[in-house]
């Protein structure tokens, strides 16, 4: 499959002493996955003042990726990420069909997303993230686990919990490279990159549980109607992402 790289943008980044560079390479790690459908009319009201619109599967049903991830080898270091990340329609002139373009573009890899949070475990992350992209990244404290054959994730704020992600860790399988693009905020104004992702050992399920907390970010997600069991989990035992500079998407 044809990747994106995004433009061939020579910048380069002096974080904490680390010297970072597009496209920024994140080399092996884990992450578990849970695809969730959600009220739109709830989701919008989350991300209405961003400008993107949310790609629907069917009349009023959006999708929210959770995707938990443990980086042991990467340029930003070994670090642990939780992002919340809103499925939304590709800033594209083609002619798209409601509902089915949404679960074509899902299918192949190439649906196009807006994260909503991201808190991650380490300050130089955080920084190449809002400097490099724009992400709306901020530090909390996230545990990666290994219990009983499932791989556990969890958020805190300040101590309180706010959610749990468990899935089981196992599969053999190996996707095809994908690189949707990832959408993002610079200055206010709209950007794209793209997230280049190869995937090994990898197991599909529905067995993904997902418990939330008593902190105000499980209060939104429990308006979005969660917990409740992802239209599909995943497990990736081995991950190797590259992610590209951001390109200004047209008006």
């Amino acid at each position: 499959m044809k990747t994106n790289t995004g433009g061939n943008d020579q910048r380069r980044f002096t974080i904490e002493g680390e010297s970072l560079a597009y496209p920024t390479e994140f080399r092996d790690g884990c992450s578990s996955v849970g695809l969730f459908a959600v009220p739109d009319s709830v989701a919008n009201r989350l991300i209405e003042d961003t400008g993107f619109e949310l790609a629907l599967i069917a009349p009023g049903k959006a999708l929210l990726n959770l995707i938990c991830v443990h980086y042991t080898d990467s340029d930003c270091g070994v670090y642990n990420e939780i992002a919340l990340a809103f499925l939304v329609k590709k800033n594209s002139t083609s002619w798209r069909l409601p509902y089915l373009s949404t679960w074509r573009d899902l299918l192949q890899g190439q649906v196009a997303s807006y994260t909503w949070r991201l808190p991650v475990t380490s300050t130089l992350a955080r920084d190449a993230g809002i400097l490099m992209w724009g992400f709306p990244k901020h530090i909390a404290d996230i545990r990666f686990e290994r219990i009983e054959g499932d791989a556990r994730f969890s958020w805190y704020e300040q101590g309180s919990l706010v959610l749990s992600y468990s899935v089981p860790a196992q599969g053999k399988r190996e996707p095809a490279t994908i690189s949707p693009p990832v959408y993002s905020l610079i200055e206010g104004k709209a950007h794209v990159s793209y997230l280049t992702q190869t995937y090994r050992d990898v197991g599909y399920n529905r067995a993904g549980v997902l418990k939330l907390g008593a902190h105000q970010f499980a209060k939104d997600l429990r308006n979005l109607g969660l917990p409740k069991k992802p239209l599909i989990a995943s497990w990736n035992g081995h991950l190797a992402f590259k992610m590209s500079a951001p390109e200004l998407l047209p008006a």
